[in-house]
C-alpha cells in the first residue's frame, strides 16, 4: 500500500494552522474546483501582484484547512502522487504566509540572473527546504511534500526560535541550484513514465514508478551516453527502444551502426532515422 494514502502522523494539527499551496499552472480551472469541494474557501492567489498579475489564472492558490479529514485536505491527499501542491503549518495568519511565500517566486541563480519557482511543485520545495537554509521559513514551521518516486512524505520543519531574515531577491546557492536542476531531469523522467505507459504499455513492464524507476533512469544514461542530452532526445531513443522490443540497441546491428560510424549527422538527426526504420520494422512485424 502507497504511504501517500495517508498523511504523515506528526504533524501539528491542534496547534498550528494548516495551508494548502496548490498549482493553478497544473491543475485546470483551480479556483472553481476549489469552490465545489468547499463552497466557503478562501484563497490567496500570489500572482495577484506586479508583475504577475495577467498570469493569475494559472496563479499557485494558498488555501486555509483545518483539519486532515475535510474535504480540501482529501482532495489533496487523493493526488498528493502528482505532486502538484504542498501542505504548510504556521502560527501566522494567512496574508502573512502568503507574502512570504511571494519573496520567493523570483530568486536569483548563482551565476546572477533571475529565475521563477514553481512554488507549488513538491519536488521544487523539498529541493529548496532540503538545504536547510532556515530563512526560507520565515512564518512557516512545518512544510510536507510528497514524492511519488520514493513513495514518501518529506518534512522540513524550522529548527530555530525566530527564523533569519529572508534576503530579497533570495539567492540560491550552488547546492540548491544543482538540487534543482535535478528536479527538472526527474520531471522529465516522470513524464517519459506517462508516455510509455499510454503508449508501450507492453513493452514499459512494472507495477509501480518505484518497480520502474531503474528502467527510465537506465534509459537516460544511454540517450545521454549516445549525445541525446535533450528531452526529445531522450523521448525519442526511449520510443526506439519500445518499437525495437529491446533493452540494448547493440542486438540490432542496422540501429547500432547508425550511432557508431562517424558521420556528419547530429545525435538529433540519427535518433530520428533510428526511429523511422524501427516503425517500419513494427509495421512489418504486425502485418499478417
Amino acid at each position: 500500500m502507497s504511504l501517500l494514502t495517508g498523511l504523515p502522523d506528526d504533524l501539528p494539527w491542534t496547534r498550528q494552522q494548516a495551508f494548502l499551496l496548490l498549482d493553478g499552472a497544473t491543475i485546470s480551472d483551480l479556483p472553481a474546483r476549489l469552490k465545489q469541494i468547499s463552497p466557503s474557501v478562501s484563497t490567496y492567489a500570489l500572482y495577484d501582484q506586479p508583475p504577475f498579475a495577467a498570469l493569475r489564472d494559472l496563479s499557485p492558490l494558498l488555501v486555509a484547512i483545518e483539519r486532515a479529514d475535510e474535504p480540501l485536505a482529501r482532495f489533496f491527499l487523493q493526488h498528493a502522487a502528482q505532486e502538484w501542491g504542498v501542505l504548510l503549518f504556521s502560527c501566522a495568519p494567512m496574508h502573512s504566509v502568503g507574502e512570504h511565500l511571494c519573496k520567493l517566486l523570483s530568486v536569483e541563480l548563482p551565476a546572477g540572473q533571475s529565475a521563477l519557482l514553481r512554488l507549488a511543485d513538491a519536488a521544487v520545495v523539498h529541493a529548496l527546504y532540503a538545504s536547510g537554509d532556515q530563512r526560507l521559513f520565515g512564518p512557516l514551521t512545518c512544510v510536507v511534500t510528497a514524492d511519488c518516486v520514493n513513495d514518501a512524505w518529506h518534512i522540513h520543519r524550522l529548527r530555530q526560535a525566530e527564523c533569519p531574515v529572508l534576503p530579497v531577491p533570495y539567492c540560491l546557492n550552488p547546492e540548491q541550484n544543482a538540487a534543482l536542476d535535478q528536479v527538472d531531469r526527474r520531471r522529465a523522467l516522470l513524464d517519459l513514465d506517462t508516455h510509455l505507459l499510454k503508449h508501450f504499455p507492453r513493452f514499459h513492464v512494472g507495477e509501480t514508478l518505484i518497480q520502474r524507476w531503474p528502467t527510465l533512469q537506465q534509459m537516460e544514461t544511454q540517450a545521454s551516453a549516445l549525445g541525446l542530452s535533450s528531452r526529445s532526445g531522450l523521448f525519442n531513443f526511449a520510443n526506439l527502444l519500445a518499437l525495437l522490443d529491446s533493452r540494448d540497441i547493440a542486438q540490432h546491428p542496422q540501429i547500432h551502426h547508425l550511432f557508431h560510424t562517424p558521420s556528419l549527422q547530429s545525435p538529433g538527426e540519427r535518433i530520428a532515422l533510428a526511429v523511422d526504420v524501427a516503425q517500419r520494422w513494427a509495421s512489418q512485424r504486425q502485418r499478417p
